[in-house]
């Protein structure tokens, strides 16, 4: 798991990988993984928000891989 445009290269958590193989996939351990993924991020001035959006567009990201829907079509609403 990666994520970029939030450092100076993709942000890669192998942690977060190893959290997620060969678990189901729900929100709950999608939201584990993102935490992990989201562990070592430092907030700045008034960017603080930045963390909450991040973690909420990884758990999305994740849940609409898993149901194979497309953006376009997906429910916007994080459980």
């Amino acid at each position: 798991m990666a994520l970029g445009g939030v450092a100076h290269k993709p942000w890669r958590s192998l942690e977060a990988e190893t959290a997620l193989r060969g678990q189901a996939a729900t929100v709950e351990h999608f939201s584990r993984a993102a935490d992990l993924l989201l562990q070592g991020a430092r907030t700045y001035a008034h960017n603080g928000f930045k963390i909450e959006l991040a973690r909420r567009a990884i758990i999305r990201t994740l849940v609409q891989a898993a149901s194979a829907t497309p953006q376009s079509q997906a429910h916007k609403k994080i459980a």
